[in-house]
């Protein structure tokens, strides 16, 4: 059984001083929160001084809301039946005690990175595992040096699996993660340019994404792409498998596309025996996914058995990789969660894929790319499909492909467009039933609207880019209306 959380652990764990102590030292606390409008169930609330806020001044709406111990920086007035404890730095805490109760977690862990799919990745796998383990993960993209150890603090006394995204923007942070939760399974997606301008440079791209193997659990298992030649001076010490097409483990090989169904059939191959599956989503991205998920659960001791049902019922969310309708019959893929250079090129090849006379390619800013985008830009140039009939740009970026895209692909329709508006009228005349568009963007971009545009949608927003990160079909200032 894992241990839990109590006031004496926690004061003694962190080293801090109470400034209202605890009715009960021996009250066990589970699960944590950092945001008075995001507490859940939290028992434990951390308060820090942040870049652009500082959690103490909002610690009076913790007030009858069920917390029971709040961790500060500083000296905070008392408040009613929430026992106080100063530390010297709250983040810090916060990684301490999740230590603690990994370090006293009896069942495994299954850590995952990589440059794209990670989140996709981690709510498949949680799909398919859900009826074999009592597990933990964590929700949404809350991924990072917070998110991670916060999800840690709701684990209870029969949770017997973690499974984490690992996120990295950064140089130290994976291996940071990696210290306060090693993995016994440890999978690497990818390692591409999603967020080439903080890293600088590609090598440090690879440098930093293997960090998550810097800590590991004794007899950890590490999963990796097959054919990446870049990983091998990264490779961990202990048994490495691998994933992908032609990886001699667990490989993946499309059988066929059903685009009216928005179904294909994958047959994957594993050292358990191979297996032909019919998947609800379409697109290469899929199978080579899916591949390094079966990877984890034959890993986890699963078998076919277990999973073939569920593979059959994988979860879609909104904005990855999800085929819609459109005005006029026009085919639809909204893939406008986010984007780099690799994510961009994936969308490209799923429409190209599919049996029509028009494949158009619609990308909005793609943002965190190196400053000129000259490596980014190679990737794109060396890697767009030959059947693309036009691709519509937008954004900074788009500014600087357009041209060297027209250079390079003469013969391909490169429309450069300022406006997501622009982008949906000059669109209008190349609608009908055997056409499709690929839509794609980083977050700030919003490319959803374009979406909308297309399927008849009105709406009034028209920035250009937006510091706000949820989808705009649930913010104030779209205005959408049927």
């Amino acid at each position: 059984m894992n241990k839990l959380l109590h006031f004496s652990i926690i004061e003694q764990i962190t080293g801090g001083q109470w400034l209202a102590p605890p009715p009960d030292p021996g009250l066990e606390l589970l699960a944590g929160a950092f945001d008075t409008r995001s507490l859940d169930q939290a028992d434990i609330f951390f308060a820090w001084q942040g870049e652009n806020s500082d959690g103490h001044r909002f610690l009076q709406q913790l007030e009858g809301s069920g917390v029971k111990l709040i961790i500060v920086e500083k000296e905070v007035p008392r408040l009613r039946d929430i026992a106080i404890l100063k530390v010297p730095s709250s983040l810090e805490a916060l990684h301490k005690l999740a230590r603690y109760l990994v370090d006293n977690f009896a069942g495994k862990i299954v850590n995952i990175t990589g440059s794209s799919g990670k989140t996709t990745a981690k709510t498949w796998l949680t799909h398919l595992l859900k009826d074999h383990f009592r597990l933990l993960s964590n929700p949404g993209s809350f991924n990072n040096h917070i998110g991670c150890p916060i999800t840690i603090l709701s684990l209870n006394p029969g949770h017997n699996l973690m499974i984490l995204e690992m996120g990295s923007s950064g140089l130290g942070e994976l291996e940071s993660l990696s210290a306060i939760a090693p993995g016994d399974i440890t999978l690497l997606l990818n390692v591409g340019h999603a967020h080439l301008g903080k890293f600088k440079t590609l090598e440090n791209t690879y440098r930093a994404k293997a960090e998550i193997f810097s800590h590991q659990r004794n007899g950890a298992v590490s999963i990796v792409p097959h054919g990446d030649q870049r990983l091998i001076p990264y490779l961990p010490v202990g048994p490495v498998q691998t994933f992908g097409k032609a990886s001699p483990e667990y490989a993946y090989r499309t059988v066929s596309i059903d685009p009216e169904k928005k179904m294909q059939n994958i047959l994957f191959q594993t050292p358990f025996g191979e297996k032909t599956v019919s998947v609800g989503q379409l697109g290469n991205y899929v199978g080579e996914l899916l591949s390094a998920i079966l990877a984890v659960c034959f890993n986890l001791g699963l078998s076919w058995q277990d999973i073939e049902e569920r593979l059959q019922s994988l979860p879609q969310e909104k904005g990855r990789s999800t085929f819609l309708n459109g005005v006029k019959g026009t085919l639809l893929l909204d893939d406008t969660y986010n984007a780099n250079p690799e994510s961009m090129i994936n969308m490209l090849e799923t429409i190209c894929s599919l049996q029509m006379e028009q494949y158009i390619g619609v990308v909005g800013n793609l943002a965190e790319l190196d400053a000129d985008l000259s490596e980014s830009a190679a990737h794109i140039l060396s890697n767009l499909p030959h059947k693309l009939t036009a691709l519509f740009l937008s954004g900074e970026s788009g500014k600087i492909l357009t041209p060297l895209i027209r250079k390079q692909k003469p013969q391909l329709k490169t429309v450069y467009a300022p406006s997501v508006r622009e982008i949906i009228d000059q669109l209008q005349p190349m609608l009908n039933h055997k056409t499709v568009i690929g839509i794609k963007g980083s977050r700030s971009s919003h490319m959803e609207r374009v979406v909308h545009g297309l399927s008849g949608t009105r709406f009034s927003c028209v920035l250009n880019t937006c510091g706000r990160l949820n989808r705009c079909d649930i913010c104030d200032l779209f205005g959408a209306s049927a």
